[in-house]
């Protein structure tokens, strides 16, 4: 006999997203307090939530790549 998943129910699968977006409520409420603290503090909040988040994803080393290849092209253009 194979195994077989169970299958939730729609009202299972609400509240089982209803808990998540709970959650994500929760973290974001945390984040812009951290957010808010930078700022009181004259940080650059907002880049500094851009780089958290660019960490997060493992994709830093791509906007630094890309910003490198900007700054060469605008010397480029430049004539630099």
């Amino acid at each position: 006999m194979e195994n077989q998943e169970v299958k939730k129910t729609k009202a299972e699968l609400v509240e089982a997203m209803k808990r998540l977006f709970i959650e994500i409520d929760s973290i974001t409420e945390e984040i812009d307090s951290l957010k808010e603290e930078a700022k009181e503090r004259s940080m650059p909040y907002t880049l500094m939530a851009k780089i958290a988040k660019l960490r997060a994803e493992s994709k830093i080393d791509d906007v630094l790549d890309k910003n490198e290849e900007f700054a060469e092209l605008v010397d480029e253009i430049r004539g630099n």
